[in-house]
């Protein structure tokens, strides 16, 4: 992306018209100063007005939210509450439209619950304007950028011009999403990086437009994490600089050393600043309690304000009553209550269960001994063998070789609460591993289990380890808790736990401890680790039901590969109606087909030119065509850089989408390509078409933005979502739409009618539409789509406000609701119950020993008499089995 000196290119070619035209640092012929400054301003105020007016109308329709706004409209209402919550994406999008809500007179007071919901207070339609304002400042910015980089007004006029009729980019503007920021702070570095280049000469100004790049680049990335895509586009100009810098004599390395370490701290270090900068201005706008605390890890939930803990007992002593959380997962506490896994070994159910219960206290026991008050204290220390009892019904952590009900694989093994007091089971045995802060186990024998602070594992005496994953015992049976299984080798990412709380009735002298306040650093670090895996962590009940694919089924394109949406004719559902009436992103196909010839014939004629000069020979005869043309330009030095920058912005937007998480990734993410792949347009074309004559040029410039006018306009419908598309027209369209979501004419549904001979009610569709947490079938006859549009609202308001009415606060985005809590009372009967069971066992196993003792005695006094009157009278006495009488036979001859 740097600028490159004119003297220094009219030095390399041998052109004279190249040389004529770039003498002035620029690749034609320029007007006088102040005739070229009002000849920009008069266009970019014409473009800027033009592509504002496109992407500013109908602001307000549809009139309710829509899937790709709601998740701003919570955020916007959490900050102005001040509520700590866990984000999709980062901050800044947030703040910035919390703050233009807040200036327009907005507090909070509506909550939409669902998309599809209207709106009244809450003020969408600003933050709309907003979008749509920044998505027209792209036009300007890639006008002044082309310009920027020495190219003439009518290749910036060109790329500003495919911008302005870009449907893709029309559409997303008019929507309040993250992606439009991310793309006008990308655009912003690529335009201040362009002028930090400029201004060389002019070490003030160059270094402001270095620190405006670094910034914008920040920003970029606090929008969302394919903001990051913008920072290899700045190191690719970097490295092609430095390259060159080498290989020029009249540079020392000192000095290129030099300019790398600057440039490593305005667009290196800087945007890493601004980004923690944003966060922790994020955090401290929400240090309430939110609606995601019981996702939290123990440390930060009680280090918010609203959440209290009671201090707990530091350390942990056989006979201390503790309850353990699950450091690996948001599911909770280690819980047991009545119910019995339905199959496997039908013993007791253990899982994790996030609200506070008795079910979640257990005590600790050494493994061959059952502490009472009367023994000593003693503590745990690291490596020691343990048992774990459930302190309501004094049944012990139990593992053994039976497969669990859910991750019923060989690795797996199921965890239950099994026996009482008076069994013995070398499967109850636990050891604790106490981790490092490295999160690995320690070897130190000495070491005390202490509570709150302090991560550990419970390794089984079969080897395998307790450990808890996102998987979930569904309703009605197992009420979303989570599966707590024993598992062989498990990483440590799944099996670290801590101890909440912590009692023993003989430490009640010990001070207790708390949690400090969890340093700013230290909630950035979670907060992150909570938003990298948000669709197995945030779970809101009030989501729509996941949809059903089907034939009559409008579906969106968020999980096709990037490849799909760069190479062909996809499209992205935003909203839909039955009526016809619906929006979606479709990419202009005259720019994405221009960009890919564009691309195509780049790398094709580099590399052609490039095994020319190595071979030293000249373009064949049936080539020459090429030079009056102007394309040899192209491997010109000047318009190489340009090139090289706008390809690989292009490239590597397109190719970078592939790693980024799919939860975070859309189609609208490709509108950065698209955004530079009209600078590759423009710099191709004006470069290929350098010596044709400027009437020629300008034919083939506006000829272009005149075609991208025509497609525009019979796709613009789909931008604004303002008329009725029938069936017949989604079909020739030749999208990858389904169009049997759309009606069919009134005409051609007559016609069907009258021919076919059916009646109306065979004409009756099937569709799902996503309620509260669920999808329900929805039928409608053909012909009466207005209607069934009216009694799908009703069924969605319903349903949403049901569920709100239920799951308030953290119970929205949990899977699992509060069942009734065992009370002390319950919990001693219960324990009581499972200790009479095992008397009543012990006692007959008791009985059954005397019984057979006494038995034995009596055969040996039998065997004794028997002996003794074989010796008196030779006799040998047998019982008669049945009556019990002696029968006396002859003895056996001696």
């Amino acid at each position: 992306m740097s600028f490159v000196r004119s003297r220094k290119i009219s030095e390399k070619t041998d052109d004279p018209f190249i040389k004529e035209s770039v003498i002035k640092g620029v690749a034609y012929k320029e007007t006088p100063s102040w005739i070229s400054s009002m000849h920009d301003q008069i266009r970019l105020t014409v473009l800027t007005t033009l592509g504002l007016y496109l992407r500013s109308m109908k602001l307000g329709y549809p009139a309710y939210v829509t899937d790709l706004e709601i998740e701003i409209t919570k955020q916007v209402n959490w900050y102005m509450a001040g509520k700590f919550f866990i984000g999709k994406f980062p901050p800044l999008v947030g703040i910035i439209c919390s703050g233009l809500s807040r200036i327009v007179g907005y507090y909070g007071t509506e909550s939409l619950n669902y998309a599809g919901q209207p709106f009244v207070e809450f003020p969408l339609v600003a933050l709309r304007r907003f979008s749509a304002l920044l998505g027209a400042s792209l036009i300007p910015i890639m006008y002044m950028t082309i310009r920027g980089l020495g190219h003439s007004r009518a290749a910036a006029t060109l790329a500003a011009g495919l911008l302005i009729f870009e449907n893709g980019l029309i559409t997303q503007s008019r929507y309040a999403t993250p992606e439009v920021y991310v793309l006008f702070f990308s655009a912003m570095a690529t335009l201040s990086w362009t002028y930090m280049h400029k201004n060389q000469s002019q070490v003030i100004q160059s270094t402001i437009w270095q620190l405006i790049t670094g910034a914008s680049l920040g920003c970029a990335v606090s929008c969302k994490w394919t903001g990051m895509l913008a920072l290899p586009m700045v190191w690719v100009s970097i490295a092609f600089e430095t390259y060159n810098k080498l290989c020029d004599k009249r540079n020392t390395v000192k000095s290129v050393i030099k300019q790398n370490a600057i440039y490593l701290l305005t667009v290196g270090l800087l945007p890493l600043v601004i980004y923690g900068l944003i966060f922790s201005f994020h955090l401290a706008l929400i240090p309430l309690a939110g609606d995601h605390d019981l996702l939290l890890s123990s440390h930060l939930k009680y280090s918010l304000v609203g959440n209290v803990l009671e201090p707990s007992q530091p350390n942990i002593a056989y006979g201390s009553q503790i309850v353990i959380k699950h450091a690996g997962t948001a599911g909770g506490y280690l819980h047991s209550h009545q119910k019995r896994f339905s199959g496997g070994s039908t013993q007791q159910e253990v899982t994790l269960y996030p609200h506070v219960d008795l079910g979640n206290v257990w005590t600790v026991h050494k493994a061959n001994q059952i502490w009472n008050s009367s023994l000593p204290i003693e503590f745990v220390n690291n490596k020691d063998s343990i048992r774990l009892e459930h302190y309501p019904s004094t049944r012990k952590l139990h593992s053994h070789d039976h497969r669990p009900q859910l991750s019923a694989r060989k690795e797996h093994n199921e965890v239950t609460a099994y026996g009482d007091r008076y069994i013995q089971d070398s499967h109850d045995f636990w050891t604790l591993n106490i981790l490092t802060d490295e999160n690995r186990p320690s070897k130190d024998t000495t070491l005390t289990w202490k509570s709150l602070n302090q991560r550990f594992r419970l390794v089984h005496a079969r080897g395998c380890v307790l450990i808890s994953h996102h998987a979930y015992y569904g309703p009605p049976a197992g009420e979303n808790h989570q599966e707590v299984t024993c598992m062989a080798s498990a990483g440590t990412h799944i099996s670290p736990w801590i101890v909440e709380s912590s009692y023993h009735d003989q430490l009640d002298k010990m001070v207790p401890i708390s949690y400090e306040k969890m340093s700013t650093w230290g909630m950035i670090k979670e907060l992150h680790q909570l938003m990298k895996t948000y669709p197995d962590v945030v779970y809101d009940r009030l989501s729509a039901g996941a949809t059903v694919e089907g034939a009559t089924n409008p579906r969106s394109n968020m999980d096709d590969n990037p490849n799909k949406w760069f190479l062909k004719r996809a499209t992205l559902r935003l909203w839909n109606e039955l009526a016809g009436y619906s929006s979606h992103l479709v990419i202009n196909p005259i720019v994405q087909r221009v960009i890919l010839m564009s691309m195509a014939t780049c790398i094709g004629f580099l590399g052609l030119n490039a095994f020319l000069v190595q071979r030293q020979l000249k373009l064949p005869y049936y080539l020459s065509w090429l030079y009056p043309a102007g394309l040899h330009v192209v491997s010109n030095e000047f318009y190489t850089r340009s090139i090289l920058v706008f390809y690989s912005a292009v490239l590597i937007q397109f190719t970078g989408l592939r790693f980024t998480p799919s939860f975070d990734l859309s189609m609208s993410d490709i509108l950065s390509s698209m955004y530079f792949g009209t600078g590759l347009i423009a710099t191709m074309l004006e470069s290929g078409t350098l010596r044709l004559p400027a009437l020629y040029r300008r034919i083939l410039f506006y000829g272009l933005i005149g075609l991208s006018v025509v497609k525009f306009s019979h796709l613009s419908h789909l931008a604004y979502g303002g008329k009725t598309w029938y069936r017949h027209e989604c079909e020739a369209s030749g999208l990858d739409i389904d169009c049997l979501a759309f009606p069919p004419h009134p005409q051609e549904l007559a016609n069907m009618l009258e021919n076919s001979g059916i009646t109306k009610d065979s004409t009756q569709l099937t569709i799902y539409i996503g309620l509260a947490g669920m999808s329900q079938p929805f039928r409608y006859n053909q012909g009466q789509e207005v209607e069934a549009d009216q009694h799908i609202a009703i069924l969605k308001k319903a349903s949403f406000h049901q569920e709100a009415n239920v799951a308030k606060g953290p119970l929205r985005y949990h899977r699992v609701l509060p069942t009734p809590g065992i009370t002390p009372e319950d919990a001693a009967l219960w324990a009581q119950d499972v200790t009479e069971k095992g008397m009543e066992r012990v006692l007959a196993q008791d009985l059954q020993e005397v019984q057979a003792l006494a038995a034995a005695a009596v055969a040996h006094e039998e065997k004794k008499k028997i002996e003794a009157q074989i010796g008196q009278t030779g006799t040998i006495r047998f019982l008669d089995q049945k009556n019990q009488l002696p029968i006396l036979q002859p003895a056996a001859p001696q």
